[in-house]
């Protein structure tokens, strides 16, 4: 492959890595509704952890329908919003009062199934951020890399 080629190839590449890096770490601060769909068996100790990371204001909806449980939600501060013990069937609106990561825990204490429906905002955790971070920072690299192929 010729210089020029190269040249273009690594510049376009570059671009395009920094454009899909910068576009996914927009889009992954807003956010987007989840489906919750779950069943829980009976079991010892059957529990579902749900962690959504919302933004002040977000909302959710859950319902838990079927056996007994235990249904708690926790603020990102560890304050409890609520808690109800041994239901057969709970629904409850959340409104995320502050940002950050709520914890939503059902418990099946039961003998049947449980089924967990409903939906909740939430965004990209950290992890998605260094992925995000990786990719502008490859496309810095290779950016480099063509220019350097140019002017040499």
């Amino acid at each position: 492959m010729s210089r020029k080629k190269t040249f273009y190839v690594l510049m376009i590449s570059g671009i395009a890595f920094i454009i899909i890096g910068a576009a996914s770490l927009i889009d992954s601060n807003i956010p987007r509704k989840v489906e919750l769909d779950k069943t829980l068996n009976p079991n010892v100790n059957n529990i579902d952890v749900v962690t959504p990371i919302m933004n002040k204001g977000s909302v959710g909806k859950i319902i838990v329908d079927g056996s007994k449980f235990d249904f708690k939600i926790e603020s990102p501060d560890s304050t409890v919003i609520v808690s109800v013990t041994n239901r057969s069937h709970y629904e409850y609106n959340l409104i995320a009062n502050g940002e950050g990561q709520f914890r939503i825990e059902t418990k099946n204490i039961g003998n049947s199934t449980l089924q967990i429906d409903g939906d909740v905002e939430t965004k990209a955790s950290q992890l998605a951020f260094g992925a995000q971070m990786m990719l502008l920072i490859t496309g810095i690299v290779v950016l480099g890399i063509g220019m350097k192929s140019r002017y040499v």
